[in-house]
């Protein structure tokens, strides 16, 4: 894997955008924050009046004139747009002199437009499935903001979404810094975006967890109070700003995630987690305590994180006493997933001014027992600042800013293999099982019978029991999931256990999780949302609440197998499977972890369902890609693990080695949202650089997997980015949707497992050639050979595709395993 554009340097921000509680552009928030002045009011858009709190950080006025991208965008989406534009503005970026492909977003947010996909499941319960708007689907999804953006401002460079609750926004941040430092990107606009949602509040309030009052962090310490904006950072090379001229407000130096592996909502309260975080993501920068200055923290307010974070920051300063500390969710709520942008743009601003942001509403700052910045900011030269974010599902992730440039410690360069993986399919469970049914040519697609799908007109789906689920899950932990849930555990027990891997308390910190998800978990969301709407907020389960985040499905994972290494959650539709693996393979080859889990897992849920036959996208009969005219497609459901691993720690244990992770790309179109090119450029140009990126060339691919699910926008697509890097017959085009069904994000990970023994063996999954067209068929029925690699690729609705290359291992103490079937 080439490592020859890797740029050993700090990562500029030259543009700041922010909409929050307290107002719209960054200079007008941040004089509001220095002057101690809470935007934290009674709600006035949503009815809370059957909740206990009646206080949020309320944005009072949405920017309208934003950029036109096709379609009426949502709150959410107006936000980013918003944001975004100030942010570019204030970089004097003008986007059209730069290579687009070169330019990327990353989003965090935990909400996105819930508020549509609400209205959409309430207008069904009300008056019937005829009566639920389509448009509201196209702005649910999490990743239509990433999507709007891109089309916005022409952005086909890396995109993705990460969804790890309250840690999104800091966590992205950071995955844009790896982009621009792994030479994938020049420039990255990175932030997040969240809005107040009443699943949200009603959800917080159920777990006694809001403040009755404006909350009072670190000093009260009685709850919290949710907020809702958006704030982005425009990013660059340290060398690409400076070629260009651009004024420098301070540089991302380095970040960290962690999993505490402790409890689905509550923070390790020894605050281990925390700690392991901020000291990794200093080391990141060469940097130790001694040279931080100041810590912007997580300081929700509620007591179990004031106590667990406080106590994580002691220890991380330890024996000398710690650095000042406040927290701005004083000032402007609890803004979830973009909390950690915000507050990661606020310490840029109070690295330029020389100001600490205070912390308000405490009110005996005499008795507090640490140097808390209380109701005042305070003039103070800085030069390294920590920005926390913690979140349910134990994730934690933090940010070091610096006011000046840094070299970044010295990097690795790991190969990168698979050991284990985890299919939990409708065809079978487990490696072996799954891959003879495909062999047998089994297809999985059948009439409906253990999901409702009376909403819907068509009955077809490609369904998986859960007791398949259960056979690998502890009984007493299965009574805590969902069905989310109980697929990404099954999975990853399955890929742990076909890795031969003992996770063990000495080695859980370099063992990490990426997870990614289409659906997420749509059964429990529907199951509040049913509440809220035909009952009230009020009765709301809190037992039910906390596995309705995106990211609880890995949190549980992680603290059943006791995995504590890097964590992180992506939602970026479709592509969001195969983007993890991607991400799981860089902190590996790294050197962040030691072994990673790559997991993706989707539902198959009446509402679901119903979506997608609301939008016309299903089949009445079977699946059938690349199609002359396209069928439709079938809905499915399940889970997929790989355990990726250096090569050193892989030959150390003695690891059977299935296949080499060699590169891999991430690119948009930038075309509609919600809608992809016809033309497949920008998925061609995924392909050319996920080549790239693995110092190969095309014919050294001997199967291309494909993403096509019998949908004419994403089939042609798809036929036509592959004939413009291909010729007709030099490699064998394989797809595992007929007899999978569509597995949203999932199906490239179970492409990725079918790849790791093509590679091996040149066995690949047939397409039934009658039902294609004569310009796809010659990739079709085209022969492949043992030895030669593989591309996986997969696609999503709004125009994002990724790709990633996978080749036989050669090395040394390399171990075949038994042929299957």
């Amino acid at each position: 894997m080439s490592s020859s554009t890797r740029r050993a340097q700090s990562v500029a921000v030259t543009g700041i955008g922010i909409s929050c509680a307290l107002g719209t552009g960054a200079e007008q928030v941040w004089r509001a924050v220095q002057s101690g002045v809470h935007g934290i009011g009674k709600t006035e858009r949503l009815d809370v009046s059957t909740l206990s709190c009646r206080y949020a950080g309320e944005v009072r006025s949405v920017p309208a004139g934003v950029r036109r991208v096709g379609m009426r965008p949502d709150r959410a989406t107006r936000l980013a747009l918003a944001a975004v534009q100030e942010a570019v503005e204030g970089a004097r970026l003008s986007l059209a002199d730069h290579d687009s492909y070169r330019v990327g977003v990353a989003v965090g947010t935990s909400v996105g437009g819930l508020e549509h996909g609400e209205r959409f499941h309430w207008d069904i319960l009300k008056d019937g499935p005829g009566a639920a708007g389509r448009h509201r689907l196209t702005s649910y999804p999490l990743y239509t903001s990433a999507d709007a953006i891109s089309v916005a401002f022409r952005l086909r460079g890396p995109k993705v979404v990460l969804s790890n609750a309250c840690a999104a926004g800091s966590n992205a941040i950071g995955y844009a810094v790896d982009a621009i430092r792994e030479g994938r990107a020049d420039i990255m606009i990175a932030g997040g975006v969240d809005v107040l949602d009443i699943l949200s509040l009603a959800g917080f309030d159920s777990l006694n967890a809001l403040d009755t009052e404006p909350c009072a962090p670190y000093s009260r310490s009685t709850g919290t109070s949710l907020g809702e904006g958006a704030a982005f950072l425009v990013l660059e090379a340290e060398s690409f700003a400076r070629d260009r001229g651009a004024a420098v407000l301070g540089h991302v130096l380095g970040y960290a995630t962690t999993s505490d592996a402790y409890h689905a909502t509550a923070p390790d309260p020894a605050g281990n987690g925390a700690y392991r975080a901020m000291r990794r993501s200093l080391a990141q920068a060469s940097l130790t305590p001694e040279d931080v200055d100041y810590v912007n923290g997580h300081g929700t307010g509620t007591p179990t994180n004031d106590k667990a974070e406080t106590k994580a920051v002691a220890d991380l300063f330890a024996p000398a006493p710690p650095v000042p500390m406040s927290s701005t969710k004083s000032q402007v709520g609890h803004m979830l997933g973009a909390a950690g942008a915000m507050e990661a743009a606020t310490c840029v601003l109070a690295l330029r001014d020389g100001v600490l942001p205070p912390t308000v509403n405490v009110a005996e700052p005499g008795d507090l027992p640490r140097d808390l910045v209380a109701n005042h900011a305070r003039p103070q030269s800085l030069d390294v600042v920590v920005s926390n974010s913690f979140a349910f599902g134990g994730n934690n992730c933090s940010l070091v800013l610096g006011r000046r440039p840094a070299s970044p410690a010295d990097v690795p360069d790991h190969r990168v293999v698979i050991t284990g993986t985890g299919p939990v399919t409708a065809l079978g469970s487990g490696r072996q099982a799954f891959l003879e049914a495909l062999r047998a040519g089994t297809s999985a697609i059948g009439a409906a019978r253990l999901t409702d799908v009376s909403l819907s007109r068509t009955r077809r789906a490609a369904e998986l029991d859960s007791a398949e689920c259960r056979r690998h899950v502890d009984p007493a932990y299965a009574r805590r999931l969902d069905q989310i849930g109980l697929l990404t555990l099954a999975a990853s027990r399955l890929a742990v256990r076909d890795a031969g891997l003992r996770i063990t308390k000495a080695d859980a910190e370099r063992i990490g999780m990426v997870f990614g998800t289409f659906s997420g978990p749509m059964q429990t969301v529907a199951q509040l949302s049913e509440t809220i709407g035909t009952v009230g907020p009020h009765r709301v389960n809190p037992r039910l609440f906390p596995n309705s985040v995106m990211n609880a499905a890995a949190g549980h994972a992680c603290l059943a197998l006791q995995i504590r290494g890097p964590l992180s959650t992506l939602a970026t539709g479709c592509v969001s499977g195969l983007s993890g693996l991607a991400y799981a393979a860089d902190l590996v080859r790294r050197g962040e972890a030691d072994v990673m889990l790559a997991v993706g897992a989707d539902e198959l849920t009446p509402l679901l369902h119903c979506g997608f036959d609301r939008l016309g996208l299903l089949s009445d009969d079977t699946l059938r890609p690349y199609a002359a005219t396209a069928g439709g497609t079938v809905l499915g459901a399940g889970g997929a693990a790989l355990v990726v691993e250096s090569l050193e720690h892989a030959l150390r244990r003695g690891a059977t080695i299935l296949a080499e992770v060699k590169g891999h790309a991430v690119t948009s179109d930038a075309y509609r949202v919600a809608g992809n090119d016809p033309s497949g450029a920008a998925w061609a140009e995924c392909f050319t650089r996920a080549l790239d990126h693995a110092d190969m060339a095309p014919d050294d691919i001997g199967t291309v997997y494909g993403d096509a699910r019998g949908t004419a926008a994403i089939d042609a697509a798809e036929v036509a980015a592959v004939s413009r890097v291909w010729q007709p017959g030099r490699v064998r085009l394989s797809n595992l949707s007929p007899y999978v069904g569509h597995v949203h994000s999932t199906t490239s990970l179970m492409s990725a497992v079918c790849a790791a023994e093509t590679v091996r063996t040149g066995w690949s999954p047939d397409v039934p050639a009658p039902s294609a067209p004569g310009n796809v068929t010659p990739y079709l029925l085209a022969g492949a050979e043992a030895g030669r690699a593989c591309l996986v690729t997969a696609a999503n609705w709004g125009g994002t595709y990724a790709s990633l290359v996978l080749a036989p291992y050669t090395g040394p103490a390399a171990t075949a395993r038994t042929a299957v079937g």
